[in-house]
């Protein structure tokens, strides 16, 4: 006879603190309401950085240098986020940042499902 494994989550590939990832699996970044708000502000500030640095034909040596700079300053500033919890390490260093997710945006593990998919085990 095989082991019995416990139902649900830490067995299951798809949760992570309590949480469900089965929907990102699905569809991996369709859901923008599960990414991590201060991430998306932070890539739209690099994408508009980079089109006035083309509109000015600022030279390409210099971009890393200027958006270095303007980084630093928007990693200092508060994160205007009601859920960050500091973790340490990279920026955010947010503990509910999961490989770009807000943990907390999705939806809870409600127990035994249907999704249920075992962690390999190697």
């Amino acid at each position: 006879m095989s082991d019995v494994k416990r139902l649900p989550g830490d067995g299951c590939r798809h949760h992570i603190n309590k949480r469900c990832l089965y929907d990102e699996h699905l569809n991996p970044g369709y859901a923008e309401g599960f990414r991590c708000r201060v991430l998306l502000r932070w890539e739209i500030a690099f994408d508009e950085f980079l089109e006035r640095a083309d509109a000015f034909n600022i030279e390409q040596d210099a971009v890393p240098d200027l958006w270095g700079r303007k980084f630093e300053r928007m990693a200092r500033q508060a994160f205007d986020c009601e859920k960050y919890e500091f973790a340490g390490g990279e920026a955010p260093a947010c503990a509910q940042v999961y490989d770009g997710l807000c943990l907390l945006a999705l939806p809870q593990c409600e127990g035994r499902c249907r999704h249920f998919f075992l962690v390999d085990e190697d």
